[in-house]
C-alpha cells in the first residue's frame, strides 16, 4: 500500500471538478511548448549541418534524424491541438488560478507557477447563428434548455449558465420573429411609399430599406456571401418594382386630372 496523504490534494481537486464543473480545464503551458519546439529545431540545425556537409551516413544517423523529425513534426502537432482549444474567458482565468494555488500551491513553495494561458475541451458545439444565440442568452433558461439537456446538465440550468444546444421553442420563436420581420421589411416601406408618394421619398425610403435589410441579414442570421447578395438584390429588386408601379400609377392619376380640368 501507498504511503497515506501523497496525492490527496490530487484526489481532492479532480473530485470537486467532477461535482462542480462540466467542462474540465487545463493549462496550455505556452512558453514550454515553445521552449520544446524551437529546442527541437536547433537539433534540427545541427543534424541538416552534418548531413550537408557528410560525404556518408550512418545507420545511427539516420535513426537520429527519424526520431528528431518525429518528435518536431508531434511537438508541432500537440501545440496545434493546445491552441485550437477554447480559451478560458480572461475575467475567469485568476478564478482558475487561484482554484489551483487553493490546493497544490504547498507543493512549489512560494513559487507561482500557475500562470498560463487556460482553456477546455469544447465537445464540437454546433455553430448558432447570431439571433438565435441573443435569444438563448436573454430568455429564461426553462425556455431555452431542451428536455435533454435539462436533463444532462442539472447543474448548469439550475445555475442559470447558457445552453449548448437550441431548443425547440427558442428555434420555432427564432423563425416566427424571422418571418414576421421579413414582412415588415416589404411591409413598411410600401406603406411609407404610399403615403403622399414623390419619386424623392420613394428612392430615399428604398435605399434606407436595402441597407437596413443587409445590415440585419450581415449581423442576424447566418448566411453565406452568396446567399446575402442574392437576398438583398432580390429584396431591392420587389421595392423597385413596387416604385415603379406605384409612379406609374401617380403619372395615370395625374393625366387624367390634367384631363379633367381641361375639358
Amino acid at each position: 500500500m501507498g504511503n497515506p496523504g501523497i496525492n490527496t490534494d490530487l484526489l481532492k481537486y479532480v473530485a470537486r471538478s467532477l461535482e462542480e464543473e462540466e467542462e474540465f480545464h487545463f493549462l496550455r503551458f505556452e512558453r514550454l511548448q515553445r521552449t520544446n519546439i524551437v529546442a527541437q529545431q536547433l537539433e534540427l540545425f545541427e543534424l541538416k549541418l552534418k548531413f550537408e556537409n557528410a560525404q556518408d551516413v550512418s545507420a545511427d544517423d539516420l535513426d537520429d534524424l527519424k526520431h528528431t523529425l518525429k518528435d518536431y513534426v508531434t511537438a508541432i502537432r500537440d501545440y496545434e491541438f493546445f491552441r485550437s482549444r477554447k480559451s478560458v474567458a480572461t475575467e475567469h482565468m485568476n478564478q482558475r488560478r487561484f482554484l489551483l494555488q487553493a490546493f497544490f500551491q504547498p507543493r512549489f513553495g512560494s513559487g507561482d507557477v500557475f500562470w498560463s494561458h487556460y482553456a477546455y475541451y469544447d465537445e464540437g458545439t454546433p455553430k448558432i447563428d447570431p439571433f438565435r444565440a441573443f435569444l438563448m442568452r436573454k430568455l429564461p433558461v426553462y425556455f431555452t434548455y431542451s428536455e435533454d439537456e435539462r436533463s444532462a446538465r442539472g447543474l448548469e440550468y439550475e445555475e442559470g449558465k447558457e445552453p449548448k444546444d437550441v431548443s425547440s421553442f427558442v428555434d420555432h420563436l427564432a423563425r416566427f420573429l424571422i418571418a414576421i420581420t421579413g414582412g415588415l421589411f416589404l411591409i413598411v416601406p410600401m406603406l411609407i411609399m404610399a403615403i403622399e408618394a414623390s419619386p424623392k421619398k420613394s428612392l430615399i425610403t428604398v435605399s434606407l430599406a436595402v441597407f437596413l435589410f443587409a445590415l440585419a441579414l450581415s449581423f442576424g442570421v447566418r448566411s453565406s456571401n452568396v446567399e446575402a447578395l442574392v437576398s438583398t438584390a432580390t429584396y431591392a429588386a420587389v421595392l423597385v418594382v413596387f416604385v415603379g408601379t406605384n409612379s406609374g400609377d401617380g403619372g395615370t392619376v395625374a393625366a387624367a386630372s390634367n384631363s379633367t380640368m381641361a375639358s
